[in-house]
């Protein structure tokens, strides 16, 4: 048996610093069976991974004695169950991680079919709905310019109420006390003519309140069965003054098998009246003015096409407010339209007009007629 002082202290022999090292000032000489010394480029590692080392270091030649086989050996089964039951769990968990991984990657292509499928049907989804949306936008755009121009109808409908009841009494007791002083004898020359002036002038206001006041004041009167195509025939016949030192070509291209409407043909013919003879003021000399009539839909159409000058975009959005006209000083009133706009409400019907500078102008009016009897 060698006696201790022939043993050798790690630490002392190397003259190692390494304080945090459990060999460090330690009096245990098998500094080999210490697990994570810090010697040789700091193994810190189990036993069984310096032992390549620890077998050929001077402190392990020097101290190893018969005795510690045992020992050793102890330590090197515990080193090796303990390595073989992680290397277990390492195998159990790489092929656990091999399972998931396939799994991953059968999941990855299902999903990456699946994403490529929906990604293809999200392009044409795109698709139709930039297709829907622009056909929306078109709708809105057009209740959009209807709900504006019934908008405008309805205001000028109250305001000629009001008119009704606030200008109408008191404008005829200014009348009636106006012509009353004008019968006294008393009255002198000058005030009398001034009176004359001021007794004009009441009578105009009372002839505009009332003209306007006509003009929304249409009402559904004399309500009879009528033929459409009779009644634009007669709408023609009132125009030929129209036409005098003009070369236009009128076209009828009537459908004869329309269902009569139940309608005041006289309010529907002055309709056709004024759409014509704005066709003729566009036209100007020389054009041609087609009107047709079909059925559809239960739904009676009637189209006038001219070759005249066409209006534009902003022309084309105010055609229908009252009062508006392109037309010269006392050439018109810019009530036509809107007077039409008006007697087609009262029969559900309705009114549309497509226009561009220099192409002429289509107008399209449409009156139901359902099972060919409108009521």
């Amino acid at each position: 048996m060698r006696k201790n002082q022939d043993l050798l202290r790690c630490w002392e022999y190397f003259h190692c610093h390494k304080n945090k090292c459990p060999a460090h000032k330690s009096d245990n000489e098998k500094c080999w069976l210490i697990s994570g010394t810090h010697c040789y480029n700091a193994i810190r590692g189990t036993w069984i991974e310096k032992m390549e080392v620890c077998l050929k270091c001077r402190v392990y030649e020097n101290n190893f004695d018969s005795k510690d086989w045992k020992s050793t050996i102890l330590l090197i089964s515990e080193q090796f169950s303990n390595y073989k039951k992680r290397t277990e769990n390492d195998s159990r968990t790489l092929k656990e991680s091999k399972k998931k991984l396939q799994e991953f990657k059968t999941t990855s292509s299902y999903l990456l079919k699946e994403l490529d499928k929906k990604s293809r049907e999200v392009k044409e989804e795109r698709n139709n709905l930039e297709v829907k949306v622009t056909e929306r936008t078109k709708e809105l755009e057009h209740l959009h310019y209807e709900l504006i121009r019934s908008s405008k109808m309805a205001t000028v409908g109250r305001f000629s109420a009001g008119i009704a009841h606030e200008i109408n009494n008191p404008l005829g007791a200014v009348l009636y006390y106006t012509r009353k002083i004008l019968t006294g004898p008393e009255i002198k020359k000058q005030n009398r003519d001034d009176l004359d002036l001021i007794l004009k002038g009441l009578i105009r206001i009372e002839n505009i309140v009332k003209q306007i006041l006509s003009y929304t004041g249409y009402r559904k009167t004399d309500l009879q069965p009528s033929n459409i195509n009779h009644i634009l025939k007669d709408a023609i016949v009132f125009i030929p003054h129209k036409q005098n030192n003009k070369m236009i070509t009128l076209n009828l291209a009537p459908e004869e098998t329309l269902p009569p409407v139940i309608l005041n043909s006289s309010q529907i013919q002055q309709v056709f009246i004024n759409i014509i003879n704005n066709a003729i003021d566009s036209i100007g000399s020389d054009g041609k003015l087609e009107i047709e009539t079909f059925y559809e839909n239960e739904m009676i159409t009637i189209t006038f096409k001219d070759t005249g000058n066409g209006m534009d975009k902003g022309v084309l959005e105010k055609v229908f407010d009252p009062f508006f006209t392109t037309k010269d000083v006392g050439k018109g009133t810019g009530l036509g339209l809107f007077i039409c706009y008006n007697i087609l409400q009262l029969y559900n019907g309705s009114i549309d007009i497509k226009s561009k500078r220099g192409e002429g102008t289509e107008v399209t009016i449409s009156l139901p007629a359902p099972n060919g009897n409108n009521e």
